[in-house]
This record gives structure tokens, C-alpha cells and sequence, in this order.
């Protein structure tokens, strides 16, 4: 079995043996931590590979995650030229008008399964799987939803990265159902720093199926050349 490279090189170190490929990987996260810049990193390193690869974004059109990689170093449009990576946004939610006014209507919730289901890809990358569930009203929803969405991935043997929102009041992601399906949980968070000077970004591995990998909690920066994750770091949570 292959493995997946993340394109980020202190937390390749993390997972000893890599990790396998058909693996459903989940990156939760507070917004600004850059679960998108990782999920971009992750995706051009996979493109580098040889891979085929599908990018699903609900808050960045084409060209935003075009140029917002280019700033990176990495340049998607060749790929997007020879159809090495498709590149699909869908609209959260869209208004329609009737004689009873104006109400909001998605077909997110169809349209992404289907989208899925209808592509062949070594990777898919959803950015975020958080607005699919801001859209269901219940958990036991919100649970079928996911395992819906993964049974979907697995069965059309791709790998994939799904990026959450942590929730601010907990360390799970929102709704808190997205970790215990997947294979694999990076988590990202922000702690103060000893001094009280400065908030520092830190990374854990707090799950990867099958195979050996690291739980130390690591300092990551986002730098111009995107994520890198630093030595152990010593810190009181």
C-alpha cells in the first residue's frame, strides 16, 4: 500500500510509515489557524506526485485559490490546463422569489454527493465540510450526512483532506461528529505563549488509523513558503 505525503516535512516526520493511501484525513482548526493554506500545500505536493486531485471550496472562488497559491510558490494552473486537478466551488446558499417572498434555498446538500460520486481522483479535498453540516438541523443529520459524504470517498478509493472548524468552546469541531469518523485528526490550535507576549500556533496528531505516528504537540508558523511544523515544543495547555 502507498502512503500520502502532507508536502509539509516536520509532519511527514510525525507519521513514521506515512500515511495510507484511501486514508480520510481531517484538519480541525479556529479560523485563522490556515487550514486552507494546509490544505493547498497539501494538495500541490500531492499534484508534484503525480496525482489526480479535486479541490472543493465553498468560500474561495478559482481564481482566489489560484493567486492566493501562487504567493505560496505554488502554481496550480498548469494542472487545472491538463486536467490534473479540477478545481469545483459550489454557492452556499442562493435566494428564490415567490409570492410569499424571499427565502434562501442550497443545493449544496445534493449537489455535493453527487459531484463526489461522479469523479475518479487519487485525492479529494473539501474546504470546509463545516458549512455541509451548518446545513442539516440535528445530529443524528449531521452523523448520516458525514458517514454519507465518507462511504461515498471510500468507495470511489481516493484518499482525502476535509478541513473543519474547531469549536470555540471545546476542542472538537463543530457538531463534534467529523473526528470519529475519520481515519486520521490533525488538530491546529492557538495557546498563549509563557511570556503572555504572543499567541503560538500548535499541531498534534490526535488520530491516525493504522499506522504508527507521533502525539507530540509541535509548533507550526505560516511562512512564505507555507506551513512549517518546528521541533517539539514545551508547553503547559
Amino acid at each position: 500500500m502507498g502512503t500520502i505525503t502532507t508536502g509539509i516535512t516536520g509532519l511527514d516526520n510525525m507519521v513514521y510509515s506515512g500515511i495510507p493511501d484511501g486514508s480520510i484525513i481531517s484538519i480541525i482548526g479556529p479560523a485563522g489557524s490556515g487550514k486552507t493554506i494546509f490544505s493547498l500545500q497539501f494538495l500541490y505536493a500531492n499534484l508534484l506526485q503525480g496525482k489526480k486531485c479535486i479541490y472543493i471550496s465553498v468560500a474561495h472562488t478559482m481564481e482566489e485559490l489560484v493567486n492566493n497559491s501562487l504567493k505560496f510558490g505554488w502554481d496550480l494552473s498548469p494542472y487545472i490546463e491538463n486536467q490534473k486537478l479540477i478545481v469545483k466551488t459550489f454557492e452556499l446558499s442562493s435566494m428564490t422569489y415567490s409570492v410569499s417572498g424571499v427565502s434562501p434555498i442550497s443545493r449544496y446538500l445534493d449537489e455535493l454527493p453527487g459531484f463526489i460520486y461522479s469523479q475518479t481522483a487519487d485525492l479529494i479535498i473539501l474546504d470546509s465540510i463545516t458549512e455541509y453540516l451548518m446545513l442539516h438541523n440535528t445530529n443524528i443529520e449531521h452523523r448520516n450526512k458525514v458517514l454519507n459524504l465518507f462511504q461515498i470517498i471510500k468507495s470511489k478509493r481516493s484518499s482525502a483532506l476535509i478541513t473543519a472548524e474547531l469549536d470555540v468552546e471545546s476542542e472538537k469541531s463543530t457538531f463534534g461528529i467529523v473526528e470519529f469518523v475519520a481515519d486520521g485528526v490533525i488538530s491546529l490550535r492557538r495557546v498563549q505563549s509563557k511570556d503572555m507576549s504572543e499567541l503560538i500556533h500548535i499541531i498534534q496528531i490526535a488520530k491516525m488509523r493504522w499506522t504508527k505516528h507521533s502525539r507530540e504537540i509541535r509548533q507550526y508558523d505560516i511562512t512564505d513558503a507555507g506551513i512549517e511544523v518546528y521541533s517539539k515544543y514545551q508547553i503547559m495547555l
